[in-house]
């Protein structure tokens, strides 16, 4: 399916409440309030200071540009909205074609202060290869061979791939937007009315941030997975912002009192009476056929960057400290739409010796968890995938008293409700 035609579903379903969640949540009223709960937020915020040697870096993975079919993305536009959202590493996976080499031709380097890899989205992964490969027959093959150039493999929409394992994978997505949109039955008929689009362009041109963020939900069947495969072996967990721009609708005014409805890649969708548009979109009464006469863009890349990241710590900001922070697990992922989650830390400590995220460390007496954060919140320390031990504020201390594999989350009220914020790499306690 291409992601723009899923993209608009995923519009309308706000807009329909396919999801009871999201449509809760899109009311002009809601969106301002969270507006105004993240804006106190950060009145709260306070730095972290960060112990040597480490510097965190904010990167995205899962991006597209114009190099895939279902984008239109450039690269200038894409690096500028990065800046925006505070983002210092862009991770391409893009769509492979006949026509270009995504390792050799793809964005790579630094450009304006922003390191990019080339990579694919290809066989379920998110594919990072240091030289071409031929193309595989499976996720399983496809690992292997980005495997034997010194490249990183992350397992993608994992929904649709729970049973898949193997020693070449370095981890797996445990966040996806997409994922979000992919059980809604009642998605057909709803698309069938364009009359919601009445108030879905109010509120998603004055609350472009909140509105995307309405998608936001706890991704319990990843982490499940993700809490599972780590007890057979270290896996790196990262965000998948699935970045494509390619979200929206156009109403364009047609031939004989129609107006076309278009994705944002230009595909037509349907046709409805200009009538009907009417209460959509106010149409000049000059308007040629082919005139826009509504654009709504729910994706913008600034808004689906700023919204995840996966945060890495390293030395310095090359393409090989990347690689080696995302092998070892030294990352966590924040949901930086809610608040700046930089200066998160969980660490463990023995006898004096900080260890970090992603450590394999022996058990032993005395051995403490100890997490920081950036602003109070309800903590949750999960231990082979179970919860066992929860605490409020800006951080948190405990005595490790068995062997397992240790992560943390970080929830914070968003007006009223309680989500995710922060979603750790594990500690591994062997």
């Amino acid at each position: 399916m291409r992601l723009g035609s899923l993209g608009l579903m995923a519009l309308l379903g706000i807009c329909a409440g396919m999801r009871g969640d999201a449509l809760d949540r899109m009311t002009a009223e809601k969106l301002a309030a969270v507006r105004a709960s993240v804006a106190e937020w950060a009145k709260q915020r306070q730095e972290v200071a960060r112990p040597g040697p480490w510097k965190e870096y904010r990167a995205n993975l899962h991006v597209h540009s114009a190099f895939s079919h279902d984008s239109r993305g450039k690269i200038d536009d894409i690096v500028a909205s990065a800046k925006k959202a505070g983002t210092q590493v862009l991770m391409f996976t893009e769509h492979p074609a006949a026509h270009y080499d995504f390792v050799k031709d793809g964005h790579q380097g630094m450009r304006d202060g922003v390191l990019m890899v080339p990579g694919a989205e290809e066989a379920g992964l998110l594919a990072y290869p240091l030289k071409p490969v031929p193309k595989a027959s499976g996720t399983l093959e496809m690992a292997s061979l980005v495997k034997r150039t010194g490249g990183l493999n992350f397992l993608a929409h994992l929904e649709e791939r729970m049973e898949v394992e193997s020693p070449d994978l370095t981890g797996v997505e445990i966040y996806n937007i997409h994922a979000l949109f992919k059980d809604q039955k009642r998605l057909v008929s709803s698309m069938k009315n364009p009359i919601w689009l009445v108030n879905a362009a109010k509120m998603i041109n004055q609350y472009p941030q909140e509105a995307y963020s309405t998608l936001h939900d706890y991704p319990a069947n990843y982490l499940k997975r993700f809490d599972e495969l780590c007890q057979k072996r270290p896996h790196t967990g990262v965000s998948a912002n699935d970045a494509h721009q390619n979200i929206g609708l156009v109403l364009r005014l047609g031939e004989k009192g129609k107006v076309v409805v278009e994705d944002a890649l230009g595909e037509k969708l349907l046709e409805i009476d200009r009538l009907v548009a009417g209460a959509v979109a106010k149409i000049p009464a000059d308007a040629k056929p082919g005139d826009v006469v509504l654009k709504l863009q729910l994706d913008r890349y600034e808004n689906a960057l700023r919204h995840a990241a996966t945060h890495l710590l390293l030395r310095e900001q090359t393409r090989e400290q990347v690689w080696d922070a995302l092998e070892n697990g030294r990352a966590f992922v924040g949901f930086d739409w809610m608040a700046d989650s930089t200066g998160f830390q969980l660490a463990a400590f023995a006898c004096y010796q900080r260890h970090e995220l992603g450590a394999k460390i022996p058990f032993e007496s005395g051995l403490k968890l100890v997490g920081q954060a950036p602003l109070p919140g309800d903590w949750k320390v999960i231990r082979n995938g179970k919860v066992v031990k929860e605490a409020a504020g800006r951080g948190l201390e405990m005595e490790l008293r068995e062997p397992g594999v240790y992560r943390a989350e970080v929830w914070l009220d968003i007006a009223g409700e309680k989500r995710v914020w922060i979603l750790s790499n594990p500690i591994y306690v062997r």
